[in-house]
């Protein structure tokens, strides 16, 4: 699965801007729009805070980068849409 494609449907999914994203993680949204758009990698470092801003354990967010249906599944949706933005 294409990382950025998984990052854009999670934030799709809790219906918040790159720019929420970006100031939870404390990087520039410009930064956060070239991982969603796989212009820059993203390391395991930022990979653990975005599955903590998600509300899921890194295990899982490793899952919907690899496996389609686990982002696909309504379990996710519900994860996600779930988690209050802190």
């Amino acid at each position: 699965m294409n990382i950025g494609n998984v990052l854009k449907k999670l934030r799709e999914y809790k219906a918040i801007s790159q720019k929420s994203v970006a100031y939870y993680l404390n990087i520039e949204r410009s930064t956060y729009a070239r991982l969603e758009e796989n212009q820059t990698q993203l390391t395991i470092a930022l990979a653990v805070k975005i599955a903590k801003f998600y509300g899921m354990e890194f295990n899982y967010l490793a899952l919907c980068l690899e496996f389609e249906r686990y982002l696909l599944c309504a379990t996710t949706e519900r994860l996600v849409k779930s988690k209050p933005v802190t």
